[in-house]
């Protein structure tokens, strides 16, 4: 089974394809390592269906990093188990 770092990697991978980001630094913003606008409104999306969750219009404001959007994933996912 995937984690959901892996899998929200995957998320941005596809997102961005053909280019492949530098994902190593996951506390860099996703528009610092090559992602454009579209790219995280794409990404966003695909993580929401994913989790069924909606991400707030203020929440995504705090989601500029990889680590941003993992950590999110996980709480919500969490207590929605």
């Amino acid at each position: 089974m995937s984690s959901i770092r892996e899998e929200i990697i995957e998320i941005v991978k596809k997102a961005t394809k053909p280019r492949e980001p530098n994902l190593s630094d996951e506390n860099r913003p996703l528009l610092e390592l090559g992602l454009d606008s579209l790219d995280y409104a794409t990404t966003m999306m695909e993580v929401e269906e994913k989790y069924r969750l909606k991400v707030a219009e203020e929440d995504m404001e705090h989601l500029s990093s990889l680590r941003d959007i993992i950590t999110f994933v996980e709480a919500r996912v969490q207590k929605s188990s």
